[in-house]
């Protein structure tokens, strides 16, 4: 899984594995008292991906897969980028975490 840090202060928790791969997204509150709420689904299920905050969006993009995808803050919804990650220079997609965001 990849967690960041949403515009508001909340911290996001995306994706990862348990008995299998998951595109379920979790945020956790801690103003009045710690709680986790859920975000809507990537619409890919991903692992080993890079992810990153960045004007009230969180940019999801690598793993197996290959693709990416932008949750909007305000919108609260994932949606699909036009172009995938270019598989030059990676290894199967593994291991990206740094090399485009």
């Amino acid at each position: 899984c990849c967690g960041c840090v949403l515009s508001d202060g909340r911290f996001a928790v995306l994706g990862g594995s348990a008995q299998g791969f998951l595109s379920s997204c979790e945020v956790l509150s801690v103003e009045d008292g710690e709680h986790w709420q859920p975000m809507p689904p990537m619409h890919d299920a991903r692992y080993d991906f890079a992810c990153a905050a960045v004007a009230k969006c969180v940019v999801v993009a690598g793993g197996p897969l290959m693709s990416a995808e932008v949750y909007d803050e305000a919108l609260n919804r994932w949606l699909r980028l036009p172009h995938g990650v270019p598989r030059e220079g990676l290894d199967a997609g593994y291991g990206m975490c740094g090399a485009l965001l």
